[in-house]
């Protein structure tokens, strides 16, 4: 079986505490946490809080997979700015500040891989600047990271770095065993002609993978089992890339229906697993 995880950015109307809770109660191997002011608070949570969030997960049974670091109001109250292609020196250097902290936070709660995106390309910015721009902010982040976690960058609908396609490409550029995939099944069906083959395609550089579903390929994340997505035929391109990562689902959208969502996603995708490994 995959070792599946929940984000809790889909329960931040309970405390952190009990979000992770939930989702050891639910049967979850794992939890992946985010960076956001109802859980953590990268401008208030210290090495002694993470020292007692380790512990407590721990004692729960379960772990910490991954560290997100998109909550989108983090910097400021436009949505997912300043980013790591921000048209400002400054801007660009608070993004990079939070990725840092980030890799420091993982790095207290022994989290493996921290995710991030690129942000969205302004007008103002050409093409090649903003790739630039890109790989002058990863290479930053990923010389304090060192060798202690995996950075890996989430496409996003909309954003410059939004297909599995565009990230491979990226990743192979920079060249960095620490720098990988965060796919996400229903970005890569929003954006991607062939959304499994694309996901597929990508498994060698993949380190973690969100899930959720998706209705008509409108980028509005739904409970698994409830949209378009075929999580048979994702269960077996898993099992044939052998994939050996965590399979994080992620449901933002659903906090205030937080355990239905819990008990149903895992549900539906551990009923998906078993017919791909029969039919297999």
């Amino acid at each position: 079986m995959f070792s599946i995880a929940y984000n809790a950015n889909g329960l931040r109307s309970v405390s952190l505490h009990d979000a992770v809770r939930a989702v050891a109660a639910a049967g979850y191997q794992g939890i992946e946490l985010s960076l956001h002011p109802n859980h953590i608070d990268p401008q208030t949570f210290a090495q002694a809080d993470a020292k007692l969030l380790r512990a407590f997960i721990h004692d729960q049974g379960i772990h910490a997979c991954s560290l997100a670091t998109g909550a989108d109001t983090l910097l400021s109250s436009e949505r997912f700015e300043p980013s790591l292609i921000y048209p400002t020196k400054s801007g660009r250097q608070q993004r990079i500040d939070l990725v840092r902290w980030a890799i420091d936070l993982a790095c207290w709660l022994e989290v493996p891989v921290v995710s991030l995106a690129s942000g969205i390309r302004k007008p103002e910015v050409s093409t090649a600047l903003a790739h630039d721009m890109l790989l002058t902010s990863i290479s930053r982040c990923l010389e304090h990271a060192g060798t202690s976690v995996t950075l890996a960058i989430e496409p996003e609908p909309g954003f410059f770095i939004q297909t599995n396609t565009e990230a491979c490409a990226l990743i192979r550029e920079i060249k960095s065993p620490y720098f990988r995939l965060n796919q996400d099944i229903g970005h890569a069906n929003v954006s991607e002609d062939d959304y499994l083959q694309s996901i597929e395609r990508s498994l060698g550089l993949t380190s973690h993978i969100h899930v959720e579903d998706i209705k008509n390929r409108n980028h509005h994340h739904e409970i698994p089992g409830d949209g378009d997505i075929d999580f048979c035929e994702f269960f077996r391109a898993l099992d044939g890339g052998s994939y050996s990562g965590y399979i994080s689902v992620e449901l933002y959208n659903h906090g205030d229906v937080y355990e239905e969502a819990l008990n149903r996603s895992l549900r539906h995708l551990r009923t998906m697993e078993s017919v791909a490994c029969a039919a297999a």
